[in-house]
């Protein structure tokens, strides 16, 4: 296992480019298998995410290309089995994207449990509800063995929460499907609408793209074509959090603004100043961050909410950092997954000033002078990389152990931070 070494206190200062989405890429891989011609993906992160998915693409009987620049080709033509090996499922929890193409195409589809962050219990009943709704049988001794003689729109799914993963497969067997299928309460973050635009690309009919009611019109074949990933939004948010915290002077080039605007809402109440600039994003230095009380006067709160009804549950340990570098207090909650705060008990020892209320709320009693130290990386990998970057503002060494965890998402942490100037190693 690796290990980051970093020594804090180094102002950020430069140009960076975001990374790739990694919640788009994760089902972009799959549904390259209701392609009926080949597909190319640019902008693809070299996150192990991408491995894992591209050896099951494999290993169903796909044809996967490299090519230059870091794109890739997918040919599904020749694609002959439905089942995910259990080694790789257990590597990957997104293997579970691949249920609803596979089931399109082959009217079955099955795998083990899948792996993942251990966010506590990361129910997926809105995707298996999805599924069965548009006609998938669940075998009861495996919810993730499903077979179908045909699927058929559904024009009244209400989903029981605007789960990403849920909508997202969904839609993928609903592109197919006969007739309309309209999806209620459906998630809208930009990975899920960048899903749905490469699927319009090749042929996908879908409307609502970016709101909470989705319209899919099924279709005999979808054709092949190019699409290039969107950035990270939550890569932005971190790396707009790591130049706050460090008094940087950053620009954030083609940062889709737009995806960003609630969180920079958001990180307005903590007086985060920044400065769009068409496409991009500037973080001047100098800033003068502290908690701003409500309208009444009363302590605010940063709230996980899905999307786009409050911010974004992957970044909430990035805002307790930010907050904690604050003066004053604020509550940063989080009600969607049960383990995500633990990390607090870590970074008290880096001497932050924050309270971890219950599991699912901390309050922050800034501004927290942060000290080097020794930590073991937390099996959320959202909270690990929030440690990550808390380091970089900190007094001295910090040393996080079992760092893998945060390259299975930020495969070039170290190379991008170095490269606006701070003090980051990989051992």
């Amino acid at each position: 296992m690796s290990a980051f070494i970093i020594e804090g206190g180094h102002p950020l200062k430069g140009t960076v480019n975001p990374m790739p989405n990694k919640n788009s890429i994760v089902a972009l891989i799959p549904a390259a298998i209701l392609a009926d011609e080949p597909v190319t993906f640019h902008n693809v992160p070299k996150s192990s995410s991408v491995r894992v998915l591209l050896q099951i693409f494999r290993l169903l009987g796909g044809k996967v290309s490299y090519l230059k620049g870091g794109s890739i080709r997918l040919n599904s033509s020749a694609i002959d089995k439905y089942s995910i090996p259990k080694e790789l499922a257990n590597k990957e929890r997104s293997a579970n994207m691949f249920l609803a193409p596979l089931l399109s195409r082959f009217g079955k589809a099955e795998m083990s449990d899948m792996g993942g962050c251990k966010l506590g219990n990361r129910p997926l009943d809105t995707l298996i509800q999805g599924l069965t709704q548009l006609g998938a049988q669940v075998d009861p001794d495996n919810i993730f063995s499903l077979t179908a003689k045909e699927l058929n729109g559904n024009p009244n799914i209400w989903q029981i929460e605007a789960s990403v993963t849920g909508t997202e497969s969904t839609i993928l067997a609903a592109v197919k499907a006969k007739g309309k299928t309209v999806i209620y309460n459906a998630a809208a973050e930009p990975h899920v609408q960048d899903l749905c635009n490469f699927l319009v690309s090749i042929g996908a009919h879908i409307d609502g793209i970016g709101t909470n009611r989705l319209e899919v019109e099924g279709v005999e074949r979808l054709g092949g074509g190019e699409w290039t990933v969107i950035p990270d939004h939550i890569d932005i948010g971190g790396l707009i959090v790591a130049a706050a915290i460090t008094g940087g002077d950053i620009l954030i080039k083609d940062a889709i603004p737009q995806h960003m605007k609630l969180v920079l809402q958001y990180f307005e109440k903590i007086n985060l100043q920044y400065d769009i600039q068409d496409k991009d994003i500037h973080i001047p230095a100098d800033q003068n961050l502290y908690c701003k009380p409500n309208v009444k006067g009363d302590m605010d709160k940063i709230i996980a909410i899905a999307w786009p009804m409050g911010f974004p549950m992957d970044l909430i340990p990035q805002a307790v950092v930010l907050a904690s570098m604050a003066e004053g207090n604020i509550r940063v909650l989080n009600n969607m997954y049960e383990t995500q705060l633990v990390f607090v008990e870590d970074y008290i020892k880096m001497n932050a000033k924050v309270v971890l209320a219950d599991p699912s709320r901390v309050i922050t009693f800034g501004p927290s002078q942060l000290k080097g130290s020794i930590l073991s990386a937390p099996p959320v990998l959202q909270s690990a990389h929030a440690l990550a970057i808390a380091a970089l503002a900190a007094k001295g060494t910090t040393k996080i152990l079992n760092a893998d965890i945060i390259s299975r998402r930020y495969p070039d942490f170290v190379d991008i931070f170095s490269s606006l100037g701070a003090s980051v190693r990989k051992e």
